[in-house]
């Protein structure tokens, strides 16, 4: 396959396995209209089944269960059914541009960290644009975070690309309810400018096979309606000081790095301790590719700051 004008070649010390993704990898369905819904629908579907055939693969002992916290549909992840009823319990919210996705697309990550900690991921099917515009996906993701605390800590929320934007944006809903946080943040990839404002939505534009060839203010729109600056849909522009410490991973390929800088900045400025880590060479959302090496050492940070007390 011919790489596309204006895409740089894999740097040479990644693994095999990202060279051969960097190069292969092309989005389909690019040109998605998000006003018709049941274009909207169809790519749902044709989405799901790619990532259920790519999770086949899923290596190591794991289990899932489907069930309800708070009327809102869930997915359980962990290691055998005894630790789905641990004592604690790790929140997962899934990427797909607020419009896409679902606990199972995103698998990979749930499952990578759950075997990782021992812990229960329970992740959440949280309502999707155009449909359900913003805030519908956060009261949902809030409502489970309230209905998992009644009967056991939370003792993280992490997600990608627009999980990500949900992580922070429940966690500001949680302070600002003066109800328990989570005692971590894990931002994988945030998306969380829906003005896309940041330089990389288009210096990075070539060089991101996965959001590159994408519409992003389209999708941000499709979210957050006229007021893409509302921080309740853009939570970089929130008053973020009094959140749990955060850990951030951005590949150096992808178009939301700007997003990461700029988050980063904004989190420490509130006092908040937040590590930044970006990764050389990968791109948006690289952790979901299990079969990557270098997704694998980003799940081991992942997953051991998230149960750091």
């Amino acid at each position: 396959m011919v790489p596309p004008m204006g895409f740089a070649e894999p740097a040479p010390h990644l693994s095999p396995e990202a060279r051969k993704f960097l190069t292969n990898y092309r989005v389909v369905g690019a040109e998605l209209d998000l006003e018709d819904l049941e274009a909207v629908a169809a790519a749902r579907r044709g989405s799901l089944a790619g990532w259920v055939a790519h999770n086949e693969g899923l290596a190591g002992p794991w289990v899932s269960r489907p069930g309800t916290v708070a009327g809102v549909p869930v997915v359980g992840f962990a290691v055998d059914e005894p630790a789905l009823d641990a004592d604690r319990v790790i929140m997962h919210l899934h990427g797909g541009a607020f419009v896409l996705g679902s606990p199972t697309a995103s698998a990979a990550l749930a499952v990578g960290v759950a075997q990782r900690t021992g812990l229960p991921v329970v992740s959440v099917d949280y309502r999707l644009a155009p449909e359900h515009p913003c805030p519908a996906a956060t009261d949902d993701i809030v409502d489970v975070c309230r209905g998992l605390s009644e009967s056991r800590p939370v003792a993280a929320i992490f997600g990608e690309s627009a999980g990500a934007n949900l992580s922070l944006a429940a966690a500001i809903a949680l302070r600002d309810g003066g109800e328990t946080l989570p005692a971590r943040l894990g931002l994988l990839s945030p998306w969380v400018d829906m003005t896309c404002s940041g330089d990389t939505y288009r210096s990075l534009a070539p060089a991101d096979p996965v959001l590159g060839p994408l519409d992003p203010v389209a999708f941000a729109a499709a979210y957050a309606g006229a007021d893409t600056a509302d921080p309740k849909a853009s939570p970089l522009f929130a008053e973020l000081a009094g959140l749990p410490p955060a850990l951030i991973q951005a590949g150096s390929r992808e178009v939301l790095l700007s997003d990461s800088c700029r988050l980063e900045d904004a989190l420490r400025r509130a006092g908040v301790d937040v590590a930044l880590h970006v990764w050389d060479g990968l791109w948006h959302g690289w952790q979901l590719q299990y079969r990557v090496p270098e997704a694998a050492r980003a799940l081991d940070d992942l997953a051991a700051f998230l149960v750091t007390r």
